[in-house]
């Protein structure tokens, strides 16, 4: 059942103008156009220096970072644009467990109110899809375009994170990339996406004529909360940082979310017992992890396997199993899979260091933060917790740590 407050995207948008969140640089970049697809004027929000502090001047302090810049960046853009507010919309999912996150599409009606851009159901929409029953608040057919636009952005970053760091010519891959992207998001501004493997296909082949340096670089994996782990202005360029220190990075997907929430789906469904709306709710799950979501993402990796070969993810139940040796799954949110997936890239996929990335003030953060010193003791590598709030540079207190890796791994066979 969809929550009173929950707003559905309609299938015709009638020109409305959609701001969407940039929260992570390839999967936002095939996901806007989904939005065009139906009629939406989709537009990303800009994030700078100057959004994030309207941003705090417009909320308490306390809040995650991931809601001041979003909010900064959606008064600027009104600001700029003199856009009507009975002419927009804001894409602001919402999250479950101990995390605000999903308050903050409240908080942010409450702010329009006060900027007299909102007034009950007049003004600027909220169009808020929930976790709780896995983002289903989508128009269907969208909702499966995005699916795939999700999974084609996370092959993008890691097709990114597994050449560049070897790239004789800087600059080559991300050239390479952006050029392919942007072929791939022109496919999806139309309702037929059949021939996005075969783009995928060319970008790979493209990929796989770049000239690379042949050396060895340590593995680090980064989990952490979802939207600043994989958004570059907030985490300070996290993942170039560790290439610039002479790592290469493995991002853990942004898909890995939505994975989450069908399991979740599926588990409250059978903690409810036997009766015909869980039987119907466990079906559904089911369904559509084993026959869409799961078989796409298989389709997709098995285009860039030239590459990827040794990058593809776990399944979520192997990394929701892997964080139940700390949390139970009855603590919904993301500690239980940033904990799981930390286990697993060093275990079964050789990292020699993970770093989890969270907001100041992040509840599944700290609680993560409080825990991995044990992790990090069975499992015998460094595990870097860095929290971010757009100020300073946390990612220093990396240099120690890739300095040591970098030397060990040059010290092998030596």
């Amino acid at each position: 059942m969809a929550r009173s407050e929950e707003v559905r995207v309609t299938e015709n948008g009638d020109g409305k103008v959609m701001f969407v969140p940039a929260m992570e640089p390839y999967c936002v970049k095939i996901m806007t156009p989904v939005f065009r697809s139906i009629g939406y004027d989709a537009r990303l929000l800009e994030e700078s220096d100057e959004t994030l502090a309207l941003g705090f001047k417009h909320t308490g302090g306390g809040e995650c970072v991931p809601c001041p810049i979003t909010t900064g960046a959606l008064i600027s853009a009104m600001q700029e644009s003199k856009l009507s507010p009975e002419d927009v919309i804001l894409f602001m999912p919402t999250a479950c467990g101990p995390c605000r996150f999903g308050q903050y599409a409240k908080l942010n009606e409450i702010i329009l109110e006060n900027k007299g851009w909102k007034n009950g159901d007049k003004g600027i929409t909220i169009m808020s899809p929930t976790a709780e029953n896995a983002y289903a608040g989508l128009p269907q057919s969208a909702r499966m375009r995005m699916w795939h636009a999700l999974v084609l952005g996370d092959v993008f970053r890691k097709l990114a994170c597994k050449i560049r760091p070897y790239e004789v010519n800087k600059g080559e891959t991300d050239a390479m990339i952006d050029k392919h992207m942007d072929i791939m998001a022109k496919l999806f501004e139309g309702t037929d996406i059949s021939n996005a493997p075969n783009l995928l296909a060319a970008c790979v082949d493209d990929l796989l004529t770049i000239k690379k340096r042949d050396e060895k670089r340590p593995l680090v994996g980064i989990v952490g909360e979802i939207y600043v782990r994989s958004d570059p202005y907030i985490n300070g360029g996290l993942v170039q940082t560790i290439e610039k220190l002479g790592g290469e990075a493995w991002l853990a997907p942004f898909a890995e979310w939505i994975f989450y929430t069908i399991q979740v789906r599926h588990l409250l469904a059978n903690q409810r017992g036997i009766s015909a709306g869980s039987i119907i709710e466990k079906a559904v799950a089911w369904f559509e992890s084993n026959f869409f979501f799961e078989k796409q993402e298989h389709k997709y990796y098995k285009v860039a396997d030239p590459i990827l070969h040794d990058r593809h993810e776990h399944d979520i139940r192997t990394v929701m199993e892997a964080g139940q040796k700390y949390l139970p799954w009855q603590f919904e949110g993301e500690s239980i899979i940033t904990l799981g997936r930390a286990e697993l890239f060093v275990k079964r996929d050789g990292a020699k260091a993970v770093v989890n990335a969270s907001p100041m003030f992040c509840m599944p953060g700290t609680v993560t933060t409080s825990i991995f010193p044990v992790l990090e003791k069975e499992l015998n590598v460094p595990i870097i917790c860095n929290f971010y709030d757009g100020s300073g540079d946390p990612n220093k207190s990396l240099a120690p740590v890739m300095h040591y890796l970098v030397e060990a791994e040059n010290s092998v066979g030596v």
